[in-house]
């Protein structure tokens, strides 16, 4: 072989090496568009026995929680503790969401973000219907706290397809030792939060067991 057919050998084998660290390209999307289906789905939020149960199939789809889908829709997130983020914790939203929801994130990052939440074939939404967590929320009321939540699951365009109702409680040691630690008129603010991390913990591993094949 020639030094110029070798030469041109290795130009195509280093042009060839240097496309395949180029993987496919982002897709992108409008926030706006975003916008527009996480409203649909606000508005669709079906009553508690308007749905087919949940399956591990719809469970297993695009999450994210309903404080989040209700800022993606730019509504109002109201004050009450179902709203709150230690029971609508971020860490059960899509990395997508968390990007279009973060004011110091670039346009090119909000439509790559865009592109990849319009992409999913189907979402499901983690709702809190219930908070009744006396001691977490600082009222004295020596009782083991408990939440109940929804799943709701939507198509693609953002009609709701199914409902899966569970609850989560406090751990049942740690709830006993912010019991003993109230022993006061007032509940200690320190131990009110230690249920409120204690019942995120709770949420999330619950979560995690609902959605394992």
């Amino acid at each position: 072989m020639s030094a110029r057919s070798s030469l041109h050998s290795a130009l195509l084998l280093l042009g060839a090496v240097g496309c395949g660290h180029k993987g496919p390209a982002e897709p992108e999307g409008d926030p706006a568009s975003v916008q527009t289906l996480a409203a649909k789905m606000v508005e669709n939020i079906p009553a508690p026995a308007a749905a087919r149960p949940c399956t591990i199939g719809d469970l297993l789809a695009t999450p994210m929680t309903a404080t989040t889908l209700l800022q993606l829709a730019h509504k109002p997130v109201p004050g009450n503790p179902e709203y709150a983020r230690w029971i609508q914790p971020t860490a059960l939203d899509t990395p997508a969401a968390t990007v279009l929801l973060d004011p110091a994130a670039t346009d090119d990052a909000k439509r790559h973000a865009a592109g990849a939440f319009l992409a999913a074939k189907a979402y499901v939404v983690y709702k809190t219907e219930m908070v009744a967590v006396p001691l977490a929320l600082e009222v004295k009321e020596l009782k083991r706290g408990a939440v109940g939540l929804r799943a709701i699951g939507y198509d693609k365009v953002g009609t709701a397809v199914c409902i899966h109702v569970f609850n989560v409680q406090n751990d049942k040691a740690v709830s006993e030792w912010a019991q003993v630690q109230t022993d006061k008129a007032l509940v200690d603010p320190a131990v009110a939060k230690a249920l409120r991390d204690d019942l995120t913990k709770q949420l999330l591993a619950t979560v995690a067991d609902l959605t394992k094949p």
